[in-house]
């Protein structure tokens, strides 16, 4: 639904009055600003919680690339994370020492070391998108069926505008085979 770029309204007197409608642009940024804002709070909350237990925000950045890009090695993790080799392996050292991920060697090439989340290392973005699922969830209750179909409807065309997630080609070892943990 596109709202009309311009109306006219008048005041009491019959004046005409000045257009305080919204444009798109305006609407689409306090849209997205606030499901940003909305979100980022919760995550935040829970990120504070991560830190008091010990996950540093760096680390955490670890487990939330293994979590979208599966399965890594340190070269292409470091990449991903604009780190260099000696501080990526220092985040996974500690990370490892916790039991949140593990390493594997390539049995195709052994010099190549991946890292993979454990399933405790799993648990935390699972936490992370739960907790960004029961805040949609509530929002989500307090609407009209009228009022989620549009949402939907918008959802649907984001997704087609959006189109596919690309692959980073900087990320060797992306698609290395997975084994059971």
């Amino acid at each position: 639904m596109t709202l009309p770029a311009s109306r006219t309204r008048t005041t009491a007197s019959g004046d005409p009055a000045p257009d305080t409608t919204p444009s798109d642009v305006e609407l689409r940024a306090a849209l997205g600003l606030g499901l940003a804002r909305t979100l980022a709070r919760q995550r935040g909350d829970y990120v504070c919680t991560l830190v008091r237990d010990g996950v540093s925000a760096a680390q955490m950045s670890v487990l939330l690339k293994l979590r979208y890009h599966g399965d890594l090695s340190i070269t292409g993790l470091a990449g991903l994370l604009g780190l260099g080799l000696p501080n990526t392996t220092g985040l996974v050292d500690r990370l490892e020492e916790r039991g949140y991920v593990e390493r594997w060697r390539d049995p195709r090439d052994r010099r190549v070391v991946h890292v993979r989340l454990t399933a405790r290392g799993s648990g935390i973005p699972d936490g992370m998108e739960g907790l960004q699922h029961d805040v949609l969830w509530r929002v989500l209750q307090a609407m009209d069926r009228q009022t989620l179909e549009r949402c939907l409807a918008v959802i649907q065309e984001v997704e087609t505008q959006a189109g596919p997630a690309p692959v980073d080609p900087r990320c060797p070892g992306h698609g290395a085979p997975r084994t059971s943990t």
